[in-house]
């Protein structure tokens, strides 16, 4: 029984222990079950999480006992305040987030990671951080901050963090570093910060008791007198082995820096002015100065044509020169080079002619002379004279003389338009179609009380009371009209013509002939036909109506007391009248 009891308590002791250890086994594996993204895995004994480029835009929520997180590839963008610690992630020791796209870490990010060892922000467009960026992950050991466009360390850049050892940041186009910036990073040993832009650095920025290796090479290091300090504690450190060579000045490019000595790293002299032009008056007081740098200290003189300008002593001298050096220089903040500065004032107190035109400023050292001009002008005096009302007379002439001229020229052309207006058009020819039209519109009557001309019952008259006159009466030797003008067709007759036509002028071109050369031809040119107002058939060959000429006839004069010779009275007509019914008269 004893020893059945002594079994039975080694079979209940085993069945308790493997409960455990079943217990144990699947609480244990509870890890492994990552989320679809993530792969999750022994890795170098810690407990890691592999969510390499799956996408991911935030944390994936994993068990709390993973140690080690890798997140490169993914687009996370940005971290915000206590990014771990809200999915419990706070066993992390390894973290690496490089190529994330990360543009902003909040101060409190890493904040609670109390046993974060590595961490990689490497690859990512990080402009600046805050100075508490890291604050809380005190065992941090190891920072990569390679590749981020960090063009600037402030002072005290890091919190304390008194377990790292290494620091990386290179190829971050780093431009400034301040001197204090790595203050609380006395546990650092190795800092890489090659290939940046840096041109010179102070020399405490790397003065840190345990460090042992530091890495200066590709930056365009600018080997004047800011760098000089920095060059001898960096030699005499024993940093490294690495080749470091000068990018400028020209006279130094290319040139390493162990090839050079103290002396070596100098700056030139420059010169200010201020201001570079003064306008005055004679008897004021002005003051001007001359901005002064350099390295070894130049020496200042001021010259004005040619001569140098001493600082006299006796107390009404009209030019004083006063140097003023610069006070509480921190050679921290402030540009090294102005701890050589200086300021040389010249102040003159009575102003006259013969100190105008220019001076010049002249900074001298060993190195080299630089030069700073200023220009003094000094109006020429005037003569004051008393002003006088503006004589406004001429002007007013003028303007009349211009009202009256424009006036008659307005006139003039008014005149002109109107008397152009009055004129006739000039002659022109017509076509056969229109003389007809000319030939009922133009018709004579011996009476004009027998009928209105410009209707056809007129016509009718007139044709009627010719032919029925008596063999004695006669009529004018016909002529024949030519009607000249430009070639072509011509538009219709115009409105004057139109039945019943009015009485008025006619304004023709003709051409006589049939006649001898006792009676001369006057009509050959254009002529004027007045309207007539007797008819033209009379018994006698002429009257003192003057010219008249039928469409198919011959002029003839009004002659008072013309003989009549040439007339053939025998014959009364030329034509039937019949047919010289048909004819028309130019009234």
């Amino acid at each position: 029984m004893i020893i059945n009891g002594y079994q039975t308590d080694m079979i209940r002791a085993w069945s308790g222990y493997l409960t455990f250890f079943l217990v144990l086994t699947q609480a244990g594996s509870d890890w492994l079950n990552c989320v679809t993204e993530c792969h999750c895995k022994w890795s170098s004994g810690k407990k890691t999480a592999y969510c390499v480029s799956v996408g991911l835009t935030q944390l994936p929520n994993l068990a709390s006992d993973i140690q080690v997180l890798d997140l490169h590839g993914n687009p996370l963008k940005r971290l915000e305040e206590d990014a771990f610690a809200n999915i419990e992630l706070l066993n992390l020791q390894r973290i690496n987030l490089s190529s994330t796209g990360l543009q902003s870490l909040h101060p409190n990010a890493f904040r609670e990671l109390r046993i974060l060892i590595e961490l990689d922000l490497s690859q990512n467009d990080l402009l600046q951080l805050s100075p508490d960026t890291f604050k809380g992950a005190d065992r941090l050991r190891l920072l990569i901050l390679n590749d981020n466009p960090l063009s600037a360390l402030v002072a005290e850049q890091f919190p304390p963090l008194k377990h790292l050892k290494r620091l990386e940041i290179s190829r971050c186009k780093l431009q400034t570093v301040h001197p204090s910036a790595f203050v609380n990073l006395q546990g650092l040993e190795t800092v890489n910060i090659h290939q940046n832009l840096l041109t010179f650095l102070h020399q405490d920025t790397f003065n840190l008791p345990v460090l042992k290796t530091l890495t200066l090479s590709d930056n365009p290091w600018y080997c004047d007198c800011r760098l000089r300090e920095f060059h001898d504690w960096f030699l005499n450190s024993n940093l490294g082995n690495e080749e470091v060579f000068c990018s400028g000045p020209d006279r130094m490019a290319e040139l390493s820096w162990r090839a050079l000595k103290r002396d070596d790293f100098v700056c030139l002299p420059s010169a200010i002015s201020s201001p570079t032009v003064i306008r005055t008056e004679a008897g004021a007081e002005i003051s001007f100065g001359c901005f002064v740098r350099g390295d070894p200290k130049p020496k200042v003189t001021w010259y004005y044509r040619h001569l140098v300008v001493n600082n006299n002593t006796v107390k009404d001298s009209d030019i004083l020169i006063n140097r003023y050096k610069l006070d509480n220089f921190d050679e921290y903040n402030d540009d090294f080079l102005n701890k050589s500065a200086q300021w040389v004032n010249v102040t003159i107190t009575n102003v006259t002619s013969d100190l105008s035109g220019e001076w010049k400023c002249s900074a001298k050292s060993l190195v080299g002379e630089a030069s700073a001009y200023l220009t003094l002008f000094l109006p020429k005096a005037r003569t004051a004279t008393a002003r006088v009302a503006p004589d406004y007379s001429t002007f007013f002439l003028v303007g009349g003389s211009m009202l009256a001229m424009t006036t008659a020229g307005f006139i003039a052309a008014c005149v002109c338009w109107k008397t152009k207006r009055r004129r006739v058009p000039p002659s022109r020819s017509f076509t056969d179609q229109e003389k007809k039209l000319l030939d009922t519109s133009l018709a004579v009557s011996c009476d004009r009380t027998s009928g209105d001309l410009g209707s056809s019952y007129g016509f009718e008259m007139l044709d009627r009371s010719i032919s029925m006159e008596s063999d004695d009466a006669r009529c004018l030797e016909p002529v024949q009209i030519t009607i000249e003008g430009p070639p072509g067709s011509f538009p219709p007759p115009p409105a004057e013509f139109a039945l019943p036509a009015p009485y008025g002028n006619i304004f023709i071109s003709v051409q006589v002939a049939g006649h001898s050369d006792e009676y001369p031809d006057l009509l050959g040119g254009g002529a004027t036909l007045p309207r007539r107002s007797r008819t033209c058939f009379l018994k006698s060959a002429y009257d003192n109506m003057g010219p008249r000429i039928t469409a198919a006839g011959s002029s003839t004069w009004s002659l008072p007391g013309a003989a009549d010779k040439n007339v053939d009275s025998k014959d009364p007509l030329s034509v039937p009248l019949s047919t010289f019914s048909t004819e028309f008269t130019a009234l």
